[in-house]
């Protein structure tokens, strides 16, 4: 399969297309309903208490932080699968924090560049996260989801994109707004990196921006 266009924006979903309202994940809304929903979920598909199914959350955090669901895998055999879509089916309207004018933006983009969606999240909040955005059909086709082995935090997931949209290291640019997961994964797999961040921050990255809207003089549009 030829590619038309000479370059692949990857671009990352929270953070980039969106911020939350409340700031951040850690203190946002859908963090709270995550973990409330995975206490329902807990608490009928292992029939365990109220007190027992804070106690296996709270064992959880200490072991595998954030990743309920892997530890939900190894610990008690739960299928991931059947847990994100129980779990992370939640609307994101009122959660996501819309940008004016992304779509003619990410539109514009498309004119002269490849591009695809990597995050770590599930597909199914990431496809409720789109449609709340007026973009999924932007990136239908090419979106990569967190559900499997492949993943940003396993240093893996870029490398996969790249290699199966056809394009070199090279000729990538990763935009994200987390140092470890997005930047530094470009940078060891020999693309270019964008941050973005308000703040000023030591950074491995090739460019900092604001937001996402920043692109524009780094790709010339």
């Amino acid at each position: 399969m030829k590619q038309d266009k000479k370059k692949l924006l990857i671009f990352d979903m929270d953070g980039t297309l969106y911020t939350f309202k409340e700031g951040s994940f850690s203190k946002s809304v859908l963090r709270k309903k995550v973990l409330e929903n995975a206490s329902h979920y807990i608490a009928k598909k292992l029939n365990k208490s109220k007190s027992e199914t804070r106690d296996i959350l709270e064992y959880i955090e200490v072991k595998y932080g954030e990743d309920i669901s892997l530890a939900l895998e190894k610990e008690y055999g739960i299928n991931k699968n059947d847990y994100f879509n129980v779990v992370w089916n939640i609307s994101a309207k009122g959660i996501v924090k819309r940008k004016p004018r992304l779509r003619e933006f990410l539109l514009k983009i498309r004119e002269k560049y490849s591009y695809a969606l990597v995050s770590d999240a599930p597909i199914i909040w990431m496809m409720n996260v789109l449609k709340e955005l007026d973009v999924e059909d932007i990136f239908k086709n090419k979106i990569y989801s967190g559900e499997g082995r492949l993943r940003k935090v396993f240093g893996n997931s870029l490398q996969f994109v790249a290699s199966e949209l056809m394009f070199k290291p090279e000729n990538c640019i990763v935009v994200g707004d987390q140092e470890n997961t997005d930047i530094v994964q470009a940078k060891n797999n020999g693309m270019l990196a964008v941050l973005i961040s308000e703040h000023e921050k030591i950074t491995e990255a090739d460019y900092v921006i604001k937001d996402i809207f920043g692109l524009r003089d780094i790709l010339k549009l």
